[in-house]
């Protein structure tokens, strides 16, 4: 008989199942935070006065690569245009705080004046 049979401990589960239930289970937070994050958002731009109703992007305050824990939590994304999200990117502007209570917009005013 073998090891595992013999033994009460329970045999450990095969890496590729490992990382598949892994990637169902990001997946699904992914969905989740970004249903929550839209409805709170009501499917506009976060950046106070831009009015364009174009595609949106969903950035992380806390880069998802700086983070893992707070990757999909709601207080960390926000719902930017194409233009403030490139904005932020770039470095021009910069977005703090937490999503689901205030956040504050810093950088050069003058570019963020083109959209509002």
């Amino acid at each position: 008989m073998g090891y595992y049979q013999d033994c009460p401990i329970p045999k450990p589960e095969i890496r590729a199942v490992t990382q598949k239930r892994k990637q169902k289970e990001e997946a699904k937070n992914e969905r989740a935070c970004r249903e929550i994050t839209r409805k709170r958002d009501l499917g506009k731009c976060r950046v106070p006065g831009c009015i364009t109703r174009g595609p949106l992007h969903l950035h992380h305050i806390t880069y998802r690569s700086a983070s893992s824990r707070r990757k999909w939590a709601t207080g960390n994304c926000v719902w930017l245009c194409t233009d403030h999200h490139r904005l932020e990117h770039a470095g021009e502007i910069t977005i703090t705080g937490d999503a689901d209570q205030e956040l504050e917009i810093t950088g050069n005013l003058d570019l963020l004046k083109f959209r509002l």
